[in-house]
């Protein structure tokens, strides 16, 4: 009997919301990502050479914060049109930090630029694709990342 003449295997993707909508899946040989209203791409197990999860970058927090703190001192004590400009560019600079906390970064190999998604259970899908990673064997370790 031939396999090959059934048609493909059907396979189960586990799939987890974005945050920005869209999903990414996972099922035994691959990682599938389907950004919202853009074209989805599949990375095979193998080919992740490694992943981290970011809660927070830490010092655009405190950049930010500063931004705030300067606009709030300019603006009582000097000139309040540009103590309002700065406060605005820090409330910003704080929320997009905040928008893009628990970022998972999956590093591919033979690619320039890593796959970065910000799952809706982050956590979750850090734990699960590094145990994805880890069950090729000796290979995995030191691949999986949490910064």
């Amino acid at each position: 009997m031939n396999d090959d003449a059934a048609g493909p295997a059907e396979t189960t993707i586990t799939r987890m919301g974005l945050r920005s909508g869209g999903w990414i899946g996972y099922d035994e040989e691959s990682v599938f990502v389907q950004p919202d209203e853009e074209q989805g791409y599949k990375i095979a197990r193998a080919d992740i050479a490694r992943i981290t999860l970011n809660p927070v970058e830490w010092d655009l927090v405190v950049m930010s914060l500063l931004l705030v703190g300067i606009g709030g001192y300019v603006g009582f004590t000097r000139n309040p049109l540009v103590g309002v400009g700065f406060l605005a560019v820090g409330v910003w600079s704080v929320y997009r930090t905040y928008s893009n906390r628990y970022e998972l970064v999956l590093y591919v190999d033979d690619q320039p630029k890593p796959v970065s998604v910000h799952p809706t259970h982050p956590k979750e899908c850090h734990r699960t694709i590094g145990e994805l990673i880890r069950s090729e064997g000796d290979e995995g370790e030191g691949r999986v990342e949490a910064t």
